[in-house]
């Protein structure tokens, strides 16, 4: 009897313990997964942030070309429509996953170069 007994409580524990490992190994396979694609989401935002960035210069860019030539200076419009066509001819993706925001993330952009 006293042998059952031993057995099953080893047998419980052993179950047990399994369960804990499983429990802390799927926690710790989170945790990497999450900071992997935590740093994942940084480097594709830093790199969108650099071809907006400079999509606006070469807007501007072309504005002040166009000024140079005696015609009237180039409206937001035009300039935001200039950086978007720069933004597609360098990376299409961005144009087709960001399609609707991406007016407003190079209109943000403008924003913050001219209070820098």
């Amino acid at each position: 009897m006293e042998n059952t007994t031993q057995e099953i409580i080893y047998q419980f524990l052993a179950v047990g313990m399994s369960a804990l490992f499983a429990l802390l190994s799927l926690a710790i396979r989170k945790l990497i997964v999450n900071k992997i694609n935590i740093e994942k989401y940084g480097f594709e935002n830093d790199r969108i942030e650099r071809i907006i960035s400079n999509a606006i210069d070469f807007a501007e860019q072309k504005a002040q070309e166009y000024a140079k030539m005696g015609a009237s200076k180039i409206s937001g419009i035009e300039k935001l429509s200039i950086a978007r066509e720069y933004i597609d001819k360098i990376d299409k993706s961005i144009v087709a996953k960001y399609a609707e925001q991406l007016d407003d993330m190079i209109t943000r952009k403008i924003a913050q170069k001219w209070k820098s």
